[in-house]
């Protein structure tokens, strides 16, 4: 009970963000008219490339759950407890299993035990990456010339060193979003700007769990670096600059990503890079205002999810109705909220 409050319940929690965006992007690729499990799973197996593709999306998704069930911060502690270990490696090992369902299902309804032959392939593959450990860097002492630069530097530091596992699973989400977007894109034959609005219509929604973990990571960094600002008479321009940056690397991260795995899927166009990239820059613009105006709110965390669905439900409207002109209605009516909210 102690190992599973400890280890498997929280690991729980971090596996619902991969959950989540699978199944948005489930309910894109499958479905009674669409791709059948069996199809993808008889690609993967017979195309090299499609299955150590796919394998390696959902290594990125799935990861981090693996990285706190393999290595637990409490290890040293947990396993000093009186108790048989072979249950605590048990229950670890049926969580590794259990907490991969869209994998676990995605295999057993293509290909029934052999479906399950692979899980338990890339289950091994899985944990032995995340039982590596990179070496640590040597700290050193930061040389920050101005405020704007160091404010940013902080940003970047907070998100390299505790948002890491978030920054992978959501480079895998990103590619799940891609790929979904370029399937609709190939299956519909949409070509030039009709690619590009579907594509980044499709991707704007299906990157939403992509954001999230980052986010409060950064609202982190944003909330720490107040007394700072304030000690040094830091204007509060230089700190929404330094979060704004911040928000914008991730969603433009992700939606490169997600941009590039579109045009494998479908026929590169510059629409489908242009497009979601642009749309990425305006839901940053959103998110930010949306930490401006929350930040202190205990209900942070729901009001960035409520954020995120807002952002993009106006991406996909502005496209749906202006075509890729409404990227720039997108883009001012982000770019409003955010100055009318920093006023």
């Amino acid at each position: 009970m102690v190992w599973y409050r400890a280890v498997i319940g929280p690991a729980s929690r971090r596996a619902a963000a991969a959950l989540i965006g699978t199944a948005i992007v489930g309910s894109v690729i499958f479905g009674p008219t669409a791709m059948r499990p069996s199809d993808l799973t008889e690609l993967a197996l017979h195309d090299r490339g499609v299955g150590v593709v796919l394998t390696a999306i959902w290594l990125l998704v799935f990861l981090p759950t693996a990285r706190l069930i393999v290595r637990p911060t409490a290890a040293a502690y947990l396993t000093s407890l009186p108790g048989d270990p072979r249950a605590a490696r048990a229950l670890s090992a049926a969580a590794l299993i259990g907490l991969q369902l869209p994998w676990l299902a995605l295999w057993l309804a293509g290909e029934g035990a052999l479906g399950l032959g692979v899980v338990i392939a890339s289950t091994a593959v899985t944990v032995a990456v995340a039982r590596w450990q990179p070496p640590r860097r040597r700290p050193r002492a930061p040389t920050w010339r101005r405020p704007g630069q160091a404010l940013r530097a902080i940003h970047r530091r907070a998100l390299r060193r505790r948002a890491g596992d978030a920054l992978l699973r959501a480079a895998g989400l990103a590619v799940l979003a891609g790929l979904a977007g370029g399937l609709l894109v190939r299956n519909n034959q949409r070509t030039g700007e009709a690619a590009g609005v579907l594509a980044a219509s499709v991707i704007a929604v299906v990157a939403i769990p992509a954001q999230i973990s980052p986010a409060l990571v950064t609202l982190a960094a944003y909330r720490d670096t107040a007394w700072l600002a304030q000690a040094f008479g830091i204007a509060p321009r230089a700190r929404i600059a330094a979060l704004g940056y911040a928000v914008a690397v991730i969603h433009l991260g992700a939606s490169a990503i997600a941009a590039a795995a579109a045009m494998i899927v479908a026929e590169p166009s510059p629409w489908l890079a242009v497009l979601p990239l642009g749309v990425g820059l305006a839901t940053a613009l959103g998110e930010t205002r949306t930490i401006l105006a929350s930040h202190d709110s205990p209900t942070i965390a729901m009001r960035l999810v409520l954020g995120a669905i807002v952002g993009a439900a106006l991406a996909v409207i502005c496209l749906s109705v202006f075509g890729a002109p409404g990227l720039l209605a997108l883009l001012a009516i982000a770019s409003f909220a955010l100055l009318a909210g920093a006023a």
